[in-house]
């Protein structure tokens, strides 16, 4: 395969899966939000403290939910106290359902009903400071509205100059607000916070709306700091501090903080997804592209008969760092035809003996390949029946399955491993430049997934921004797993030996071809059979000759690549004997305080 078309592959995947990840980043997660969430939540709190809430819940399953409720961390009471507190006013339930409160004391008020033991049964179900509807034979699909209204009693701060409330509407045991919109005051109002800065606060008159939507467990507060005149009219329990403003800003800043590192990481992770396609392609036209030379597409002569049949394998048959078993069979084919050794077929069927007659090579691999065979083999003769012997009997004796095993080790070593610093001499690797870009990303993506375990409030951002990471690793990753060349070069000229080699290639692939240019002299099919089995194309060869009638030992080679393997093949796929394949509200109260985590109120909806 071209590099063209290499690296048009390899835009074109990582664009569709990083064009797919973005979208799924964005449609997914409102998916997973379960059977039951809030469509809408609208509170209204005024300068008097009445706070009017409504509550739209989306049941998804029939017969799983028969209460719907909203919690509270503060004390809920049903009377005016000089403490903070959140006084029940009344609730508006919906036609067929049971409206119902519980307070502080486990007190319990039912509306819509005279049943007089609904109130019994709702006291053993719901838990203290909760509001909601009770339906005994469950709720059906579908969409329920529930309106509230309250007199809060919140703690209210003062440094004699500024004045300061933190409400918190929700806190961190609720289900997922698919829209929120909150309206507070705005009159003598100087700075709000509002939790989480997901949220959007827009001033509009005398009033502040908030609105945007909110994950599962994330709290919802507003905190105002306002003149010395704000909450006058509210009937809150006040305390004197120090230095309001400040503090609220600094506790805004550090509840924020965490939240924003979030919203980086997920724009970030969306940008890499997008770009990392083209960041690839800039990568290649940068330290990839090579020099154009003008090579036939088919060559019928060897390129470079003074390679080794290993070196042809390691350079030219794929990946130029990656060695595989064929440039092992066609070395020894090779050294049968050079007399090193002698290899005999026994017959149709009935496998094949080696013999080492010679060690003189000053070939490193070669040297290896010898001692493995001398050392499988007895009294330097290697036969294949021997090896089936062995292997049988390795499936019931321990020593013989012990030396299978070395054997298999020995020979896995020899179809994988060579001295790859001839490839250094031909070409730039160009992984090299890909590994920091796959480093960082798994880094990013593992620290991200960290983040959203240990940081639940900004989880329902760091995961998607997570996943994001992990498709970017997954992008570069594609492309470090192309050939070492793609994003390096080959050296010199060496590119055209790149392409006379697949030239070579394509001509013994090609039948039509080798009945176009058959060789003068048998020995040039032995060379044919040699190289092409390197290259990985030696069947094409052994085809060819058989429909051409060209004996095999004739061409000074003794048989092709299949009978070559069949010698190794029981000590390949030996497998020894014993390794053979096979949501609910919180009770407590709330205090005052600063920052997103400090409001007063908390709880929030869910069902049970």
């Amino acid at each position: 395969m071209s590099e063209t078309r290499q690296i048009t592959l390899i835009f074109a995947a990582t664009l569709v899966l990083g064009i797919a990840a973005f979208v799924l980043a964005i449609v997914v997660p409102p998916l997973l939000h379960g059977d039951l969430v809030v469509d809408s939540y609208e509170a209204k709190l005024s300068d008097t403290g009445t706070l009017q809430e409504q509550y739209i819940y989306n049941v998804q399953t029939s017969g799983e939910y028969r209460m719907l409720y909203r919690s509270w961390e503060a004390p809920l009471v049903f009377e005016s106290r000089n403490t903070t507190s959140i006084q029940f006013v009344s609730i508006d339930a919906p036609s067929g359902t049971i409206g119902y409160a519980m307070d502080s004391a486990l007190a319990v008020r039912v509306f819509g009903t005279n049943d007089t033991s609904v109130s019994g049964r709702i006291s053993r179900l719901a838990d203290s400071n909760e509001v909601g509807i009770y339906n005994p034979s469950y709720f059906s699909e579908g969409t329920y509205t529930v309106t509230t209204t309250y007199v809060v009693h919140p703690p209210l701060e003062t440094d004699g100059t500024h004045t300061h409330l933190n409400l918190k509407f929700a806190g961190t045991s609720h289900i997922p607000y698919q829209y929120v919109m909150i309206t507070v005051p705005a009159d003598n109002i100087e700075q709000v916070y509002v939790y989480p800065p997901t949220l959007s606060a827009d001033k509009s008159g005398d009033t502040y709306t908030i609105t945007g939507s909110v994950a599962e467990n994330e709290i919802i507060a507003v905190e105002m700091v306002g003149n010395k005149d704000a909450f006058a009219s509210m009937p809150g329990v006040w305390s004197t501090t120090t230095d309001v403003a400040s503090q609220a800003a600094s506790a805004s800043f550090w509840y924020d903080l965490p939240y924003t590192a979030a919203l980086v990481a997920g724009y970030l992770a969306k940008a890499l997804v997008l770009l990392a396609p083209f960041l690839l392609l800039l990568l290649y036209y940068r330290y990839g592209r090579e020099r154009m030379f003008t090579v036939t597409t088919y060559l019928s002569t060897i390129p470079n008969p003074d390679l080794k049949p290993w070196q042809v394998n390691l350079l030219f048959k794929g990946d130029a760092l990656e060695y595989d078993e064929d440039g092992y069979y066609a070395t020894l084919l090779d050294m049968h035809r050079r007399k090193l050794i002698a290899v005999t077929n026994k017959g149709e069927g009935k496998g094949v003996k080696i013999q080492i007659l010679s060690e003189a090579t000053s070939d490193s691999y070669e040297q290896r390949v010898l001692a493995f065979l001398k050392t499988v083999g007895k009294d330097g003769v290697l036969d294949s029946d021997d090896i089936k012997e062995l292997v049988n009997d390795a499936r019931t004796r321990v020593t013989s399955m012990e030396t299978a095993l070395r054997f298999q080790k020995n020979l896995t070593d020899m179809t994988r491993r060579v001295d790859t610093s001839i490839s250094y001499q031909y070409m730039i690797d160009g992984r090299d430049h890909l590994t920091p870009f796959v480093a960082v990303s798994a880094v990013l993506c593992v620290v991200t997934f960290m983040a959203a375990f240990v940081m639940p409030m900004q989880a329902s951002l760091l995961f998607p921004a997570a996943v994001l990471l992990l498709v970017a690793t997954v992008q570069f990753v594609i492309a470090w797993a192309a050939p070492s060349t793609l994003f390096g070069h080959w050296k010199d000229d060496h590119y055209k030996d790149k392409l006379e080699w697949d030239a070579f290639a394509h001509f013994l692939s090609d039948m039509a071809m080798i009945r176009k240019y058959p060789p003068e002299d048998l020995p040039m099919w032995g060379e044919w059979l040699v190289y092409g089995t390197a290259l990985g194309v030696g069947d094409k060869v052994e085809a060819a000759m058989q429909e051409l009638n060209i004996p095999v030992p004739d061409t000074g080679v003794p048989t092709g690549v299949m009978g070559m393997n069949s010698v190794f093949v029981p000590i390949m796929t030996f497998v020894p004997p014993n390794q053979g394949g096979s949501g609910g509200g919180m009770g407590g109260f709330g205090g005052g305080g600063f920052g997103g985590g400090g409001g007063f109120g908390g709880g929030g909806a869910g069902g049970r």
